[in-house]
């Protein structure tokens, strides 16, 4: 009898593994493209199924942010020129090719147009540190504020990062891209706030 279940501790061995695998699996922290629990990732669904789009030919809804030195700013102190909005992350790798092109485009139009970047933070994903440090490590110059409670992103209907906005001074959202531009096509996008 004993030499039929020389396979049980076998078995025993690879449920155990399986249960550890499987606990590693769905107690592990959300890995790069997700956020937390919520419904935001990095660039990659469907331009169809993405609410953000629906904001094009909108107004543009009223939003706050955080400055750097932890004032509230409301989106409505910043319409006396058309406007860039961009919500971000440090860890999103979309974000990470986008963001050169943003600032190229600060250097370019950033007199004519606030660039408003909302670093979409999350406890144990994106602080203020982080983002702080990315800042400074790609020696960008571009003003940026903190979409803290991610309370932004949900009035501007954030379902991927990046997602930005063309909005004009009269705080209609003239475009919505929710997918890498390159410098070409977003310096056309942003001609068109200033026509």
């Amino acid at each position: 009898m004993q030499k039929d279940k020389w396979w049980l501790p076998f078995l025993a061995v690879g449920v155990i593994i399986g249960l550890s695998v499987g606990l590693i699996y769905y107690t592990r922290p959300a890995k790069d493209g997700e956020v937390g629990t919520s419904s935001v990732s990095q660039s990659t669904s469907s331009a169809e199924n993405n609410t953000a789009l629906s904001l094009k030919g909108q107004q543009l809804p009223e939003f706050k942010m955080t400055s750097q030195d932890d004032k509230v700013v409301a989106s409505s102190e910043l319409y006396d020129k058309p406007m860039l909005i961009v919500e971000w992350a440090s860890w999103c790798p979309h974000c990470q090719k986008q963001l050169p092109i943003v600032q190229q485009m600060y250097e370019k139009y950033g007199e004519q147009i606030n660039f408003v970047l909302l670093n979409m933070n999350e406890p144990g994903k994106e602080t203020k540190e982080s983002a702080d440090r990315y800042i400074k490590e790609k020696g960008y110059t571009f003003p940026y504020y903190y979409d803290e409670d991610q309370s932004a992103a949900d009035l501007l209907q954030v379902q991927t990062i990046p997602s930005m906005y063309f909005v004009t001074k009269k705080q209609e959202v003239k475009n919505v891209l929710i997918n890498h531009s390159d410098a070409e096509s977003f310096s056309k996008e942003l001609q068109t706030l200033l026509n």
